[in-house]
C-alpha cells in the first residue's frame, strides 16, 4: 500500500444488492491526480485495492448521481462480515499506485 496515495475513511454501506455501494467522501480524480479510465464497455472509473474492516479487496470507484462510489462484488463484503446500513472502515488506493 502506497501511504502517500492511500485514503482512509469511515462510511456506511448503501446497498445490500450486487454490486455493493459505498459512498466516497472525496473526488478520486482530484485526490489521486489520475483521470478515470475505461472499466468496462460503457463505464469509466478507477480500479482500486484496499481493505474493508481489515479484509483485503479489489474493486472499482465510479461516478454516479454526482457522487463517487466504491463498487464491490459480494465476496469482499461477505468476507468482511458486512451488510447494508452498517458502518465500515475503508482504506483504498488506485491499483496503479
Amino acid at each position: 500500500m502506497n501511504r502517500h496515495r492511500a485514503v482512509a475513511f469511515r462510511t456506511t454501506i448503501q446497498s445490500g444488492q450486487k454490486p455493493w455501494l459505498l459512498p466516497l467522501p472525496f473526488d478520486p480524480v482530484t485526490q489521486w491526480s489520475t483521470p478515470a479510465r475505461p472499466l468496462w464497455k460503457c463505464g469509466h472509473g478507477h480500479r482500486v485495492r484496499g481493505s474493508l474492516n481489515g479484509q483485503d479487496f479489489h474493486g472499482a470507484v465510479v461516478e454516479r448521481g454526482g457522487g463517487f462510489w466504491l463498487m464491490l462484488e459480494e465476496s469482499p463484503a461477505t468476507a468482511a462480515g458486512l451488510d447494508a446500513g452498517q458502518p465500515v472502515d475503508v482504506l483504498i488506493e488506485p491499483e496503479d499506485a
